[in-house]
């Protein structure tokens, strides 16, 4: 697979690029706040919520965060993917956490 589109990119369509990323990762940001109260308010062990994927989310923000700071050195990059590995890293804790509550009370 090739990317000569984007090693040929012109100042114009790289800044939109960079814009777009930053507004989506804004809302992304956002969109972590729901699914914290959600599972902080579940009774039933938070069941329906994937522990496998919200580790991955984590350790895929983990990477972008040490990429961030060693191969892009972009203040802004590395603080997108710090809060993107903090907004993972409370929904997956907080599951783990009414899961292990949820199994301690069923002994």
């Amino acid at each position: 697979m090739h990317f000569d589109a984007f090693a040929t990119a012109d100042g114009p369509l790289l800044a939109l690029i960079g814009w777009l990323y930053l507004l989506t990762n804004a809302v992304r940001v956002l969109t972590y706040i729901p699914q914290i109260v959600v599972v902080w308010r579940c009774t039933d062990g938070a069941v329906s919520v994937s522990l496998l994927t919200w580790g991955s989310w984590v350790l895929s923000n983990v990477t972008a965060t040490v990429y961030a700071v060693l191969v892009v050195r972009d203040a802004l990059f590395v603080a997108i993917s710090l809060v993107n590995l903090l907004g993972c890293g409370a929904v997956a804790l907080i599951a783990a956490r009414r899961r292990a509550q949820w199994r301690a009370v069923r002994r």
